[in-house]
């Protein structure tokens, strides 16, 4: 069960535990307002008939000690008390026999006992059943022209009857199933939200096709319903959002190499300094954007599923010494020392797409990298995966940035924002996610920054 379910159950529980003492509660003050008294006098009237044979007949003690006994065997219990403290017990025995100076006086006296009346325990309700000789009525009785006092009450066995083990029983029923009842409708509440947290974690990963199979005219089926609208109308707008980033980029590849190809001419023609300078500039700026459109055709491509992708085996370790050796140049300008510790790795997946992968994480150890600094490659397997680690020892990655580096034109700083599109990361995770794999990052600010990739094999 999860949080809102345990919560769900405990406030219920919690209001079945309230009913059962308020209602403990009610029926202890009626108890005591009204069925108490009532069955003191129901016992009195029994005792004053058994009294009354008694001495009407002129019973001799053994004939009310007979009579008593063959009352006792209906589900009395009584205490025969003579006036030298001797007794003689009818029926059930009790569990205490003390007297209190009010039983005691009886044999002195024509009063009443009202035991049952006035006899409280700490347990209100429940002191209906103690077993005790002051839990009783009493009166005196004249036997052979000796005085007695005759206590007397119902057994527990017919006061707690059948009908009160058929009430307890309902009552435990009622009790188990509201509980099982509750928990069955909050497990089927709780799923549906948590099929609506599912695919709103979805949604949140720009995938705007996950199945909601909730139904119902309820709140949570309206909910779902609203949800369902909502993921119609972003997976449209977000279609219409690629097409638009699709067409436009295409659109500039053209216009952009008119210009690349014009300012190679004008680099051939100006001869002044000045004018070689921004031609640099134009020639620069025309690099940088149709390298942005051609990153943008390859997002949108991966997220349209429609790059063809052409998987086959592919060697990682080759791969990446074939990326260092094409950015050598580069690594030479900045002073940069490269280490390998490469094992042979091989596993199907889009050559171009990998390459292109490992080339934007190789510029980028390399670009935001201190001037004789160094990268380290490593690769290895296991029986789980395949591990690709590139660490280098540049200016670092805050933690707080560290989820935000592979969204799309993200660029964590001013040192980050020279030059680059803000792309690369959100490709490498996009040609990852293709090939099953996982990204990692591990930074520290001013020591630089580690990127491990594994791509699984279970």
């Amino acid at each position: 069960m999860n949080k809102l379910q345990h919560r769900f159950l405990a406030i219920t529980t919690l209001i079945i535990v309230l009913s059962i003492v308020v209602g403990f509660i009610i029926s202890n003050l009626l108890y005591g307002a009204f069925v108490k008294d009532q069955f003191d006098e129901r016992q009195i009237g029994v005792l004053e008939q058994f009294t009354t044979q008694i001495e009407d007949e002129k019973l001799s003690l053994e004939e009310a000690t007979a009579f008593l006994q063959s009352m006792s065997e209906i589900d009395y219990q009584m205490v025969l008390l003579h006036e030298d403290g001797s007794q003689q017990t009818f029926g059930t025995p009790f569990d205490d026999y003390t007297l209190t100076p009010e039983m005691s006086g009886l044999l002195d006296d024509q009063t009443i006992y009202h035991g049952i009346s006035h006899f409280q325990t700490t347990f209100l309700m429940m002191s209906h059943f103690s077993n005790t000789l002051a839990n009783t009525v009493g009166m005196q009785v004249n036997i052979e022209n000796e005085t007695y006092a005759l206590f007397l009450r119902s057994t527990n066995e017919s006061t707690f009857s059948g009908i009160h083990l058929i009430l307890l029983g309902y009552m435990v029923a009622v009790i188990v199933i509201s509980v099982l009842g509750i928990l069955l409708f909050s497990r089927k509440m709780i799923h549906s939200i948590t099929e609506l947290t599912s695919a709103t974690q979805e949604i949140a990963k720009n995938n705007f096709d996950y199945p909601l199979t909730i139904e119902g005219r309820d709140e949570i089926g309206q909910l779902a319903d609203s949800f369902r609208m909502m993921q119609e109308k972003l997976a449209n707008t977000d279609e219409t959002r690629r097409k638009f980033i699709n067409n436009v980029s295409h659109d500039f590849q053209t216009p952009l190499l008119n210009i690349l190809g014009y300012t190679e001419l004008l680099e051939a023609e100006t001869p002044s300094p000045e004018g070689k300078k921004y031609n640099e500039i134009i020639q620069t700026e025309a690099k940088r954007l149709s390298n942005l459109t051609k990153k943008l055709l390859v997002l949108t491509s991966l997220d349209q599923g429609t790059y063809p992708l052409q998987k086959q085996p592919v060697r990682l370790d080759e791969q990446l010494q074939s990326v260092v050796h094409s950015m050598m140049w580069w690594i030479q300008e900045k002073e940069l020392e490269v280490s390998f510790d490469l094992k042979p790795i091989e596993m199907n997946g889009d050559k171009s797409l990998l390459f292109n992968a490992w080339e934007n994480l190789m510029s980028n150890a390399i670009k935001y990298n201190k001037r004789y600094g160094s990268i380290h490659i490593q690769c290895y397997e296991d029986t789980k995966a395949a591990t690709v680690i590139i660490q280098d020892t540049g200016i670092g990655i805050d933690q707080s940035e560290r989820d935000a580096i592979f969204d799309r034109f993200y660029r964590v700083d001013e040192a980050r924002k020279r030059d680059g599109t803000g792309l690369g990361l959100s490709i490498v995770r996009e040609v990852l996610s293709y090939h099953q794999a996982t990204v990692q990052i591990e930074s520290e600010l001013g020591e630089g920054t580690t990127f491990i990739i594994q791509f699984s094999k279970l």
